[in-house]
């Protein structure tokens, strides 16, 4: 009995906007590869062929996906049409609306095409005694999920579901007896992975992920099964290539270096990279530094490739705690401190100044997060997660993000507060400073300018100083050349500290990276040779208890003669081999255990690499207060709104000017690193969202730009200028929420459905991503990306107007369904010993 197991077909599956001959290059990709597969199940000539969900890439999938998949299908019962075809809907091939069963419904009118959409459906084929349960994905995630159900007169029983298989935690899911079924055919991971005997996944059938980097060296193509035998073997199809090439450590501030290694690397890809999916990971650099490639340089290789993503090093990862407003006062104080002695003015006139500007500002401590508390009538919506809210007109929809982002528990008006509600920022520089205040705040500039604010109060002579423009051209004070001098030599050596501290950053995560990848391969080594053990056991069990049941008579499990006389020795030697196969496992099951955790070495260099990146974090931070002394000092320009001039070191000046002027040289010092650390976040999400087309978000005089591969993006169109608003609040939101304990949700709005289909997409995966930063997300949309993505969501409410024109949520599907087995998994031997078939 031959069983053919193909899933996650994605048929209809478009990525990165190339098109030859009329048609998206990648759709076409997929038909290619899932007629490959038609071509070798004719020569294969199986009993039975079954697809495990996501036939299509969406709901409603083009037509070229119908007829590549009908034609195959058709292929298929010209040449072996006693072949029943068994199919399941995934959650792609879903429509929202319960009362749709989709395009795959269709193929029920099929000869020999089963397609369940719906329930759960047995299908027996009398020819082959074979039994099959088709369980798609609304029977997966209704509630209470499906009871799968063998038949018991049946010769070989087969389960197909696409689901993903859960640990037995409570939550529901489908339960399956491994026991009841002789396979069982998964679908819903990308990757061909066995989970025991007789219970796999066949991968799909070709790279579906728009990033398809970590699937780049795995085979796709389906399963054999041979149920009578016991086997199973894969079937490789080939597919685009892809190639995520090592990364390429460069040099920050080097771009004829950065040009060279990139042309050295690509030159070297067996078989080049015309045609491929080509990653290029380039560590050492940010963002800004892949502008050097702008021009001929990224012209050239996109000619070449079919798709090219070029990315930079690995971002900063402070710890969270890093960020929070909590204890500000207390961490900005010795700061400032050590400000105001390397001016010379420290004193304890200067130090009751100080205390005095800082002795009123709360902590923070026990504020509830923004967007912690209860949202009135709208409660369902508070649960951990990306909740999407679709449907319902502007006006409705309009009203429940006031309703959402008006109960935040806080008091006033804030930087934080506005980035969290989504004020409008219309244009991108907009979006650039409102953002940048937010991260700005949450690293104490509020507290700085408020204590400034007091000071002002308090001295004429401060209210002047900050409202005094800032002097390019003031004379020089006598002395000033020495000490700018100084000054210089000081930031030149803090600036030579700070890339040495990049490259040792840059080192430290190359070495985390390797160790994380050691440890989940050892963790899965172990998981599948415990499974192996497991499985063993089992079967030695089960010949045990045969050959018990049987007494003398029983076979010999080798040569399959009567055993008679011999019966005892062989039982003995089966005994002794399970105890060896349950001694080892239980080795095995040990081993397994010890590495849930991270192991201690990775622990460390975790703990290394945090506290590099934070030693990285204030050496930055004492780049940019040296670069105000030095203008300060030369005459030039503070940095931040509030820039003007403000007396000197070691002046005649009272202590509240030479606090003040300490304080405002310290705000503008973290505004301009907020922006720094801002745009390098935000720049890093433009790429993932635009594919690649877009390298960074840079801003100077002329205001913010997004860069494209020969500069600025000029005119800027809607949906690009979408893109890099969404990318930056995004940003903003993920540096400054500190995991729940600064803003425990983020609604998002505008101007999501403005940006183009592709992006939409990919900012769904970012912002799944992002849940670790952000507790709660929520997305109000028009609901063409969910329809095409409901698995990425944790939860689906569509949006109407009651008849008192109030808003009204209603639950939809979403999410992915779940499977658990109990302890024992299929154990073909065992059942067909206890029960003739």
């Amino acid at each position: 009995m031959i069983v053919a197991h193909l899933s996650d077909l994605h048929l209809g599956f478009r990525a990165y906007g190339r098109v030859e001959r009329g048609g998206d290059v990648r759709e076409r990709d997929i038909a290619v590869a899932f007629d490959r597969c038609i071509q070798e199940l004719v020569r294969l000539r199986p009993d039975v062929v079954v697809v495990a969900g996501d036939v299509f890439d969406r709901p409603d999938p083009p037509a070229g996906a119908l007829v590549a998949l009908t034609r195959g299908l058709e292929v298929l019962r010209a040449s072996v049409p006693a072949t029943p075809v068994l199919m399941v809907a995934g959650p792609r091939d879903t429509p929202r609306r319960p009362g749709d069963p989709g395009a795959l419904a269709v193929l029920d009118t099929f000869p020999n095409v089963e397609a369940a959409t719906g329930l759960t459906r047995s299908i027996l084929v009398e020819e082959l005694d074979l039994h099959a349960c088709l369980l798609p994905h609304r029977a997966a995630v209704r509630t209470p999920p499906a009871v799968p159900e063998p038949h018991p007169k049946a010769r070989w029983n087969i389960l197909v579901v696409h689901a993903r298989v859960a640990p037995a935690s409570g939550l529901p899911s489908v339960d399956i007896d491994g026991r009841d079924w002789d396979y069982v055919a998964l679908g819903g991971l990308h990757r061909h992975t066995r989970i025991g005997e007789g219970v796999h996944y066949s991968g799909a059938i070709e790279r579906v992920a728009l990033d398809p980097w970590d699937e780049g060296a795995d085979e796709k193509g389906f399963l054999v099964v041979d149920l009578k035998k016991g086997t199973t073997s894969f079937r490789a199809i080939p597919g685009r290539a892809v190639a995520a090439l090592a990364p390429i450590k460069a040099k920050p501030g080097d771009p004829d270096h950065l040009r060279r290694r990139v042309r050295e690397v690509t030159g070297e890809v067996p078989g080049g990279i015309d045609g491929k999916i080509v990653r290029l990971r380039l560590e050492g650099v940010g963002p800004r530094d892949l502008l050097a490639l702008q021009g001929e340089d990224l012209h050239a290789l996109r000619q070449r490739a079919l798709h090219l993503m070029v990315e930079a090093g690995t971002p900063l990862r402070t710890p969270a705690e890093a960020w929070l407003t909590s204890g500000t006062p207390e961490l900005l104080e010795p700061l400032v401190r050590e400000e105001l002695e390397r001016d010379g003015v420290w004193g304890e006139d200067v130090a009751e100044v100080l205390r005095g500007a800082l002795a009123d500002e709360a902590d923070g401590a026990g504020a509830a997060p923004l967007g912690a508390v209860d949202r009135g009538g709208f409660a369902e919506l508070l649960q951990p997660g990306l909740t999407a809210v679709i449907g319902g007109g502007g006006r409705i929809r309009r009203a429940l993000t006031a309703h959402l982002t008006a109960h935040d528990g806080s008091d006033g008006e804030s930087s934080l507060r506005a980035l969290w509600a989504g004020v409008d920022t219309l244009t991108l520089e907009a979006a650039v400073r409102r953002a940048t205040e937010a991260v700005a705040e949450a690293r104490g500039v509020g507290v700085l300018d408020r204590a400034i604010e007091r000071l002002a109060g308090l001295d004429s002579a401060i209210v002047d100083m900050m409202s005094a423009e800032a002097v390019e051209d003031r004379p020089v004070r006598p002395g000033s050349e020495a000490r700018a001098r100084e000054l210089v030599a000081a930031l030149e050596r803090a600036e030579d500290d700070l890339r040495s501290l990049r490259g040792d950053v840059a080192e430290v995560d190359g070495e985390v990276e390797v160790a994380t990848m050691g440890w989940l391969r050892e963790r899965q080594d172990a998981e599948t040779t415990l499974h192996a053990f497991r499985d063993r056991a089992r079967e030695l069990r089960a010949r045990l208890r045969a050959m018990e049941a049987a007494g003398p008579s029983a076979a010999c499990p080798t040569c399959g003669r009567v055993l008679e006389s011999h019966y005892e020795e062989v039982l003995a030697e089966l005994k002794d081999e399970w105890e060896s196969v349950v001694q080892d496992g239980s080795w095995w099951r040990n081993r397994r255990e010890q590495l849930e955790l991270k192991p201690a070495a990775l622990q460390e260099l975790e703990g290394r690499s945090l506290r590099h990146h934070a030693a990285l974090e204030a050496s930055s931070e004492r780049v940019e207060l040296l670069k105000a002394r030095v203008r300060e000092e030369t005459g030039g320009a503070l940095t931040g709104p509030r820039a003007g001039a403000v007396g000197e070191p070691g002046s005649d000046a009272g202590p509240r000017v030479l606090v003040a002027r300490v304080l405002l040289r310290m705000a503008g010092a973290r505004r301009a690193r907020a922006r720094d650390i801002l745009l390098d976040r935000a720049s890093r999400f433009v790429a993932r969202m635009s594919g690649g087309r877009m390298l960074a978000v840079t801003s100077s005089g002329s205001g913010a730009e997004l860069q494209g591969d020969a500069g600025p993006l000029s005119p800027l169109s809607e949906e690009d200028l979408a893109v890099g608003r969404l990318a930056l609040r995004l940003a903003g939101a993920s540096l400054v929420a500190g995991r729940g304990r600064v803003m425990a949700s983020l609604t998002v709005e505008e101007p999501f459905d403005r940006m183009d289909e592709e992006a939409r997409l990919r900012a769904l995966d970012l912002m799944q991503e992002l849940r670790d930063e952000i507790p709660s997300l929520f997305l109000l949309t028009r609901g063409d990306s969910v329809d095409a993505r409901p698995e990425v969501f944790d939860a689906i409410f569509e949006l109407r107007e009651d008849a008192e024109g109030l808003p009204t949520l209603t639950r939809a599907a979403a999410g992915w369904g779940a499977v658990t087995f109990r302890e024992h998994v299929p154990v073909r031997r065992a059942r067909a010993a206890g029960k003739k078939r």
